[in-house]
């Protein structure tokens, strides 16, 4: 049989050579994902690898339930804590253990409250604010730099808050913008500070890394500083809001 003449054949002197692509190598998710399914595949072979599976497969259910589970825990703690707040907020001690700065680390300092936002006119925040900011005392939600000023006081009262579980009252920090109002309610009186235009090159509010404490340095005049995580569910970066006091009730 001879070749159509239309199909360009090599002549006999030409040498024939292999295509030299390289192996192409896949992805190194791709090749865990296949590593695992292969030694799940092996496992059922034994009884003890069946055994192993078993332990393997109800644990990762224990895993996926707690963390579904964790932000609803959070919020059922943050909520139970912030009810046990507001009758220590309310009570008749309330106004000499602030007036003498005696608040211990995770009581009742203020109450912040947010009635609406410039980018989110349905998001508002009602905490109480603790004392402290360790591990134990932010569980309530918010906590007060404790070197900070007070409410009210010249000088730059920071608080910090969580922005995803433990009720999760800075969720939409970022959505403040310069003109909202943040209320601070204390036993001896209310304060209304407002956010301040874009300052220092940067916007209101910013990102900024985490070991910036600048943020918490004492202001002249007296200000309000809020910081939260940035972004969401990650500690990678700090959001922060500057405010400035424009209203002070004293009453106590």
């Amino acid at each position: 049989m001879t070749p159509d003449f239309n199909e360009n054949w090599p002549s006999s002197s030409d040498r024939f050579e292999p295509s030299k692509k390289k192996p192409r190598k896949e992805m190194l998710p791709k090749r865990v994902a296949a590593s695992f399914a292969f030694l799940l595949g092996c496992l059922p072979r034994r009884r003890s690898g069946r055994r192993a599976l078993t332990v393997l497969t109800i644990l990762m259910a224990f895993a996926g339930v707690a963390l579904l589970s964790y932000p609803v825990v959070t919020d059922f703690w943050a909520k139970s804590r912030q009810n046990h707040l507001r009758g220590e907020f309310n009570s008749k001690q309330a106004i000499e253990l602030y007036k003498t700065r005696q608040i211990k680390v995770g009581g009742a300092l203020t109450r912040l409250r947010v009635d609406k936002m410039g980018a989110c006119a349905a998001c508002k925040i009602n905490v109480i604010v603790v004392e402290g900011i360790s591990g134990n005392a932010l569980r309530a939600g918010a906590g007060h730099y404790e070197n900070t000023a007070l409410p009210g006081e010249n000088g730059n009262v920071a608080i910090a808050g969580h922005r995803t579980g433990f009720g999760e009252p800075f969720r939409h920090l970022d959505a403040l913008r310069p003109g909202d109002k943040v209320t601070l309610e204390t036993p001896i009186g209310t304060y209304i500070y407002q956010v301040i235009p874009p300052f220092d090159g940067h916007g209101n509010p910013w990102v900024t890394h985490p070991r910036d404490l600048t943020v918490l340095e004492p202001t002249i005049e007296a200000m309000l500083t809020l910081t939260t995580c940035d972004p969401p569910h990650t500690s990678k970066n700090r959001l922060i809001v500057r405010l400035k006091l424009i209203k002070s009730e004293v009453v106590a």
